[in-house]
Order: structure tokens, then sequence, then C-alpha cells
């Protein structure tokens, strides 16, 4: 069943439970839910200003436009003389955008709001969109390409950081009981130990059970932090308690493990505040420690002239050297790394410190060893500004190097910790760590036995000091456990 169908063009709504307001109504209402899309917009850009992910800020487009659409439509209605305005206008798509509204309002930590995700077949799971690293959200593997648009299912709220998918559907009580008259199913007057067969086969034809079922399967198609996501239901205008015909279908669909919220269920929808707001969609600032834990590949980032300097492609270059320095042009790395770092302080262990040392050595320019000399090589006669100010004057991103960068990074080594921080370390963790090579392992065990943020990024890149080899296009924030996150 589509958001089409589930509409009130497809549907008898019972008075008893609401009454369908007048034009004048209508509009005053899709105003005010556009005023509080508009409220959420603004909280998205100021929870994510000097933020290095960009796309969070734009969770809400796709509903917001389908607001607009729906109030352009509206406003041409209400000012036509067509004899069918009247009818257009009591069949708008606006009670399933309140509806998915009102859902987004009751939701925490939202990732995406009428998002298409791929709806198979499915040769292994794939990544669901959500946050994958401790409050950093990945847009993972489920949008589908644009020759796929016929293989997508739009999900209408993501949220608990991408473990949640909500799907709403406007249909009514009378429409399901006209639906399951369609095809001919008599539940209350049929003998479950002799029909039990029979009624499952006919429950599956109902579009309700369709859409659950769909949205069961698409979900175990896709695995957020090792589990995959719980579908849900949401059913504002179907009351429980009323049909045991209903009743049935409903615990139907939560026996697919599906879950059902119906109308009944539902407390009122509460006034936007900035609160709730934040419950909506809280600060990503707000668990990363204030101490940073820094891997190799961020000192390499911070070191490398491929990212302080525009470097000039040369005919020997490789394809995959130009994309770098293309991307790097487009979009560079060193002012979001720094506006992240920025006050915090930063720390680092001394294999690390050691890598970033043996690679600078070897293949480093004059000018990156000489900030990895301003990084990590304790120097009393120089302060910390002027530190920053030579570190600033090698590169081409100056002004976005904040003065309060703390330099040099501490160098510490997580062995001392061991003892004390043996607890930290579960059969799991330490299985992890075995298998990591150095200095990652130094790193990342240092992040989880002192409960610090680990800024890394290494998930995609090069490193080629002296070369345009060298690419990070991600920075990810580690905390805790590595693979809570996959």
């Amino acid at each position: 069943m589509t958001e089409a169908t589930a509409s009130p063009t497809s549907s008898c709504g019972e008075p008893r439970h609401s009454v369908e307001p007048d034009e004048g109504d209508a509009l005053l209402q899709a105003r005010k839910l556009q005023a509080e899309v508009e409220q959420f917009a603004e909280h998205l850009a100021d929870v994510y200003e000097d933020y290095f992910q960009e796309f969070p800020k734009y969770m809400h487009v796709s509903f917001y436009h389908d607001v607009l659409a729906e109030i352009e439509n509206l406003e041409r209605d209400m000012n036509s003389q067509d004899p069918l305005s009247t009818h257009r206008i009591s069949s708008s798509n606006f009670p399933y955008l309140h509806a998915v509204w009102n859902t987004a309002k009751r939701s925490k930590n939202i990732v995406k709001l009428r998002h298409p995700v791929f709806s198979g077949p499915f040769k292994r799971r794939i990544l669901a969109p959500g946050v994958r690293l401790k409050d950093i959200m990945s847009q993972g593997g489920s949008e589908p390409k644009r020759n796929q648009s016929g293989r997508s299912t739009r999900i209408d709220v993501i949220c608990d950081g991408g473990l949640t998918w909500y799907k709403v559907s406007t249909i009514t009580n009378r429409r399901l009981l006209f639906d399951m008259a369609k095809e001919a199913v008599y539940c209350g007057e049929s003998d479950d130990s002799e029909s039990e067969g029979g009624v499952t086969q006919y429950f599956s034809d109902i579009p309700l059970v369709k859409l659950a079922r769909s949205l069961k399967t698409i979900a175990e198609g896709h695995q957020i932090r090792n589990s995959t996501p719980t579908p849900t239901l949401v059913l504002p205008r179907i009351f429980e308690g009323e049909s045991i015909e209903i009743d049935k279908i409903v615990k139907f669909c939560r026996d697919m493990g599906v879950s059902v919220s119906c109308g009944n269920a539902m407390p009122s929808p509460s006034p936007l505040s900035k609160d709730l707001l934040y419950e909506m969609v809280p600060n990503p600032k707000r668990r990363i420690t204030s101490e940073l834990n820094i891997d190799t590949s961020v000192l390499v980032a911070l070191t490398s002239d491929i990212s302080h300097l525009q470097v000039t492609v040369e005919s020997w270059f490789g394809q995959s050297q130009k994309d770098h320095i293309d991307l790097e042009a487009n979009d560079p790395l060193i002012p979001q790394l720094c506006s992240l770092l920025n006050c915090h302080t930063l720390v680092c262990t001394k294999q690390a410190a050691r890598s970033l040392a043996r690679i600078v050595h070897t293949m480093g320019t004059a000018a990156e060893n000489a900030r990895a000399h301003l990084l990590l090589t304790p120097d009393h006669s120089t302060s910390r500004e002027q530190r920053v100010e030579a570190f600033r004057a090698l590169s081409i991103h100056k002004d976005s190097i904040p003065l309060q960068l703390q330099l040099p990074i501490r160098i510490v080594d997580p062995e001392t910790r061991l003892n004390d921080c043996q607890d930290h370390l579960t059969s799991p963790l330490q299985e992890t760590l075995q298998i990591l090579a150095q200095p990652g392992r130094s790193v990342f065990y240092s992040g989880w036995v002192s409960g610090l943020t680990t800024v890394t990024c290494n998930v995609s890149w090069q490193c080629g000091f002296g070369s345009p080899a060298f690419f990070i296009p991600l920075i990810i924030l580690l905390r805790s456990n590595l693979f809570d996150s996959i």
C-alpha cells in the first residue's frame, strides 16, 4: 500500500474519531506544518554548524518539498472555480504528511525523513543509513541508484540512530474492513482451529499485510550496528478494540515481526519546542570527549602537502592521484578536521607518532617534516601560540586553522594503563585488537581503555608523502567499541 492508497482518498474516516477541517482550517494547519518543518531545518543548521558532516542538515528536504507542493495545490484549488476542486481539497495528502510529522516529533535521534531505501532483491545484507560510529552518520549502502527507482521504498522516519524504521499509513478501520471483505475474510465467524491456514492465506492478500511483509523483508536486507532495523507500521486512524477482525489483522502483522502502533495508543503530538527538537536531533558533538585520541591517519593528514597546498598535476600522475587532487581542491580536509579538533586536548600513542616520523623521514618534503615537528616535538622555548602560527604559515588554509589548536599533540603510552583498565577489554575487544596491525592496535586500544573519542581518517586513504598519492576523504569518530558501529 502506498501513501496515496492510504490517504483519505481511499478511506472513509469515522466522524467519531476525526472531523474533516474546512478549507480555511486545512490551509491554516498546512502552514503551521510548514512553519514547524522550517523550525526543524533551522535546528539542523544550528546543531551541525562548524561540523564536518554536511548531509544531516538536509535530512528534511524531501519531506519539506512534499509539504510545499501540497500547500501550492491547496491554495490553487481554494481559488479555483472547478467543481472538482472541493473534492481535491478534501482528498489532499495532508493527513498523511501530518501523521509523518507527528511520528517524527515522537522520535529520537532522527537520521532521515521520507528516505528511499533499496527494496531488493538482496544478495547479502547491506548497510542501512544511520549512526555507525558514535554519533557520526553514514548514508550506508541503501540509497538506490538512479536506474533502480522501481526497486526502492520510502521509509517515512528513520530514527534511533537508524535502528528504527517507521512507515506511516492513514488507512482507516472502515477501509481495512472493506479490504478484508474484498478478500472474503470473516474472521469473527471462523473457528481458528479449523481455518487457520485459510485465514493466513486470505490475510496475506490484504494490502496492509502486504505492506507489513514488504517492510519486514526490506528491513531484514539491511544492517545497522550488527542488527537489522526494527520496522514499525504507524496507523494513526486504526483503532484497536473496536473490531475483532481488525484486531486479528494487527496481531497478524505483529506476529510476522513488524511493530504496529495504532491511533488509540499514540500520545497527542507535543508542541514543537527547543527541548523537543534536541530530542529529535541531538547535538552531534555532545558525546565527543574533551580530550581526543588522534590516529596515525589524522597525523598524516595534518602533515601532508596535499592537505595544505595546491599540488600541480604532473603528466606522470595516475588517474587516482589526479582524482584525489580534484577532491581536495573541491572539498579541503584541513578546514573540516581543524574545526573538529579546535580547542580539544590532543593525544596520540607513541606508536602512532613513530609511524608518522618514519614516513616523513623517509619520503616527506621539508614542509612536511616541519609540520610533523610542530605537531609532535616538544619545545619549551616555543609557546603554543607561536607553534600554531608557524603551523598556519605552512598552509593555504591558514584562516581555517584555529588559533586555539592545542599543539603539540601529547604522546602517551597506552601500555601504562594496562593493569588499571584491563576490565574495559572484554573478550570481543581483545580478539579485535589481535586482528588489528600496529599502529592501529595501539591507537584503538588507547582510546577504548581511556574512554576517549578517537579521531581517524583510516577508512579510505592512500599515503604517499611528497607525492599526490595521499588523500583522506573521511573523518570518523570512534569511541569505546569499534564493532558497535558496524
